[in-house]
């Protein structure tokens, strides 16, 4: 039989993410998620001054990953393709390991209160701008269609995150065979290939 070496606070967030994903942020009273956390309920505020700070750090922290990965990809110097597959992977990978807490990023934004909502949509919105940068370097160099790379970034955004609602680790597909088929799928709506390049050079 394993210990569980994980701190109180780590067992409290755990306990939270589980309870948030499965009754939701409102419906998960604070002494449940401390009774899952083998805790007091009182015990929780040594930790956490309330439940809306338990949410905005499983937010903060999955979402701050979620865009250094993305800053990470963005800064290497492969092509813009190549870039563009691993900015799908990674998206896909961190949605289907932590499905949970991403699914609370997803659908409970509208639990948080003032400026707390505000720092998580800034985070949100800064992963799409930097996806988007990806995108328009991609179109000025001519490796991309010319798209309106807001929408385009919302459509792979949307295609990715979804993966994770229907993936199961012991099912048909490893992860890395569904990133390879979205990035086929993927690039084959975004990626400009060399025979329509030619295509439209000649209309011109």
């Amino acid at each position: 039989m394993q210990t569980d070496t994980r701190s109180v606070r780590e067992k409290i967030r755990a306990a939270a993410v589980q309870l948030f994903a499965e009754m939701g942020y409102h419906a998960a009273p604070l002494r449940d998620i401390a009774s899952l956390a083998g805790i007091q309920a009182a015990s929780i505020y040594y930790h956490y001054p309330s439940k809306q700070a338990l949410l905005v750090e499983i937010m903060d922290t999955h979402m701050r990953q979620l865009n250094a990965h993305l800053e990470k990809i963005l800064a290497q110097p492969g092509s813009v393709v190549e870039r563009l597959y691993a900015a799908i992977a990674s998206h896909i990978r961190l949605h289907t390991t932590y499905k949970a807490e991403f699914f609370i990023i997803d659908t409970e934004i509208r639990a948080l209160e003032g400026e707390n909502r505000e720092k998580i949509l800034a985070l949100r919105d800064e992963y799409e701008h930097l996806l988007q940068r990806l995108l328009q370097e991609g179109v000025e160099q001519g490796v991309l269609q010319p798209t309106d790379v807001k929408v385009a970034s919302f459509a792979v955004i949307a295609m990715c995150t979804e993966v994770a609602s229907w993936f199961r680790a012991q099912g048909r597909l490893t992860v890395q065979q569904v990133i390879d088929i979205y990035s086929q799928i993927i690039a084959q709506g975004l990626v400009r290939h060399p025979e329509r390049k030619q295509e439209e050079s000649e209309r011109t």
